[in-house]
C-alpha cells in the first residue's frame, strides 16, 4: 500500500498529538508558579525562620549553665592577712567554676514572649498564604494575557489576509477599468496599516511571553485555553466571604495579638525576678594564699527594680501601639471590602461588555458580507467596504479583550476571597504551616517546643 498520499495526514496527526502533550493548562501553570517562584520561596523562608525563632525560646525555660576559668600569675602584698611565706610573692593562680541559674518567676515575661512569637508565626503564615494568592493571580493574569495576545495575533493576521484579498479584487477591477487607480493606492495603504497593526500585536505578544516566563518560571506552551472560574453570585456575598476569608485581615488580627503580648513582655520588668542559683568554683593559690580552695553555693536570687522614671510614658506608648494595630486591622477590612466591590463591578461590566461586543461582532460580520457583495455589484465604494472592515476588526479586537477580561475577573473574585490557590488544587498544607500556633500555646506555653517543623524545610 502506498502511504505517500496519506503522509500529510499522518504528519498533521503527529503534530496535533505533540501540541497536546506540550500544552500546559492554566491550573498547571499556576501551581508551578506558586510552588517555584522566588517571591513565594522568600516568604516561606521567612515563615520557617519565625517558627524556629519561636522554638528557640525553649532556652528561656531551661537552666542556664556557664563554665568559667582563668589562669595566670598573681602577686599580693598584704602582711596583715597573709603569712610571711605567702606575702609579696608571685605565684601561679588558676580558677575553674561551673554555675547554673534557673528563672523561677519573671513577671510572666517568658510566657508572654511565647504568646507574642506564636502570634508572629501565625502572622507570617497568613502573609505567606496572601503572597501565594497574589502569585496565583499574577500567574493567572500572565497566562490569560499570553492567550489573549495569541488570539489577537490570529485576528490581526486574518485582517491582513482579508485586506490582501480585497487588494487582489481591487487590482483586477482597476485593470478591467471598473475602478480608478486611486482605489488601488488606497487598498495598498490599508494593507500596510493592517501589517503595522500585526507587528504591534507581535511585539505585545513577545512582551507577554517575557512576563509569563518571569512569573511562572518557564516559557508558555502551545495549546493554551481559559476556562471560566465560578462567578460571584452577589455583591453582598462576595464582600462577606472576602472579609471572612481574607488572609490580609487575619494577618492584621495577629498583629493585634502580637502587640498586646509584646506590651506584657515590656511591663514584666516591673515585677521581681526570682532565680535559683547553684555553682562550684575551685581555686589554686587564690589571692596569694597557697593551696586549693573550693566554693559550693546554692540559693535563691532576687532582682526587683522598685523605681524607674518614664513608666507612665511607657504605658501610653504601649496603648498607642495597640491602637495602631487595631486601626491597621480596620484599614485591612476596608481595603478588602473595596477590593471585593471593585472586583464585582469589573465582573459585571466585563460580562455585559463581552455579551454586547459579541452581538456587535455578529452584526459587523453580516455588514461586511453584505458590503462585499454590494461592492462587487458596484453599489458600494471601496472606502465603504474598507470602513466596515475596519469597524469589524476593531470590534473583534475589543471582543477578544473583553472575553479575556471576563475570564480574569472570575479568577480575581476568587482571589478577593482568598480562594484562588485552593481552586487550582493548592492546599494550605502544601504551602505553609498550619496557622494554629496561638492555639497551641494558649493552655501551656512550653507545649509548643514539641512541635516538629523540620519536614517543611
Amino acid at each position: 500500500m502506498n502511504i505517500l498520499p496519506k503522509l500529510p495526514v499522518y504528519v498533521a496527526a503527529i503534530l496535533m498529538l505533540a501540541n497536546t502533550a506540550l500544552a500546559e493548562s492554566l491550573s498547571e501553570a499556576v501551581r508551578f508558579a506558586v510552588t517555584t517562584n522566588p517571591v513565594v520561596k522568600s516568604s516561606q523562608a521567612e515563615m520557617r525562620a519565625s517558627a524556629f525563632e519561636l522554638l528557640q525560646l525553649r532556652g528561656e525555660f531551661e537552666p542556664e549553665v556557664t563554665l568559667s576559668g582563668e589562669t595566670g600569675w598573681q602577686r599580693v602584698d598584704d602582711p596583715n592577712s597573709l603569712s610571711v611565706a605567702d606575702n609579696d610573692s608571685t605565684k601561679p593562680r588558676n580558677q575553674l567554676g561551673v554555675r547554673a541559674q534557673l528563672v523561677l518567676f519573671d513577671g510572666y515575661r517568658r510566657s508572654n514572649l511565647v504568646y507574642a512569637n506564636a502570634a508572629r508565626v501565625d502572622g507570617s503564615i497568613y502573609r505567606l498564604l496572601d503572597a501565594s494568592e497574589t502569585m496565583a493571580l499574577n500567574a493567572t493574569e500572565a497566562y490569560i494575557d499570553v492567550y489573549r495576545h495569541r488570539t489577537l495575533l490570529t485576528v490581526a493576521k486574518s485582517n491582513v489576509e482579508k485586506h490582501e484579498d480585497i487588494g487582489r479584487r481591487v487590482r483586477e477591477l482597476v485593470q478591467g477599468g471598473r475602478l480608478p487607480y486611486s482605489d488601488e493606492l488606497t487598498i495598498d495603504d490599508r494593507i500596510r496599516s493592517a501589517r503595522l497593526a500585526q507587528l504591534e500585536v507581535e511585539r505585545a505578544l513577545r512582551d507577554a511571553n517575557a512576563r509569563y516566563e518571569r512569573v511562572v518560571g518557564r516559557p508558555p506552551s502551545s495549546g493554551m485555553r481559559i476556562p471560566l472560574a465560578p462567578a460571584p453570585q452577589s455583591l453582598d456575598g462576595l464582600i462577606q466571604n472576602a472579609v471572612n476569608n481574607s488572609y490580609r485581615v487575619q494577618f492584621a488580627r495577629t498583629q493585634i495579638d502580637q502587640t498586646r503580648f509584646q506590651s506584657e513582655v515590656t511591663l514584666s520588668d516591673r515585677y521581681p525576678q526570682v532565680t535559683l542559683n547553684a555553682g562550684v568554683v575551685r581555686d589554686i593559690n587564690r589571692n596569694g594564699v597557697s593551696g586549693t580552695r573550693t566554693d559550693e553555693t546554692i540559693g535563691l536570687g532576687l532582682r526587683w527594680t522598685l523605681y524607674q522614671g518614664g513608666r507612665q510614658a511607657e504605658r501610653r506608648a504601649l496603648a498607642e501601639q495597640n491602637s495602631r494595630a487595631l486601626s491597621q486591622q480596620a484599614v485591612a477590612v476596608r481595603e478588602v471590602r473595596e477590593l471585593a466591590t471593585r472586583t464585582w463591578n469589573t465582573y459585571r461590566t466585563n460580562s455585559e461588555r463581552s455579551a454586547q461586543l459579541n452581538d456587535q461582532l455578529r452584526i459587523n460580520r453580516l455588514i461586511v458580507e453584505v458590503y462585499g457583495d454590494e461592492f462587487e455589484a458596484a453599489k458600494r465604494t471601496l472606502l465603504d467596504l474598507l470602513e466596515v472592515e475596519r469597524a469589524r476588526f476593531n470590534v473583534e479586537f475589543e471582543a477578544v479583550g473583553a472575553q479575556a477580561g471576563l475570564a480574569f475577573s472570575t479568577y480575581r473574585s476568587l482571589a478577593a476571597q482568598s480562594l484562588l490557590a485552593a481552586h487550582f488544587g493548592l492546599a494550605k498544607s502544601d504551602l505553609a504551616l498550619q496557622p494554629q500556633f496561638q492555639e497551641r500555646v494558649k493552655e501551656n506555653p512550653t507545649a509548643i517546643f514539641n512541635v516538629n517543623i523540620e519536614p517543611l524545610k
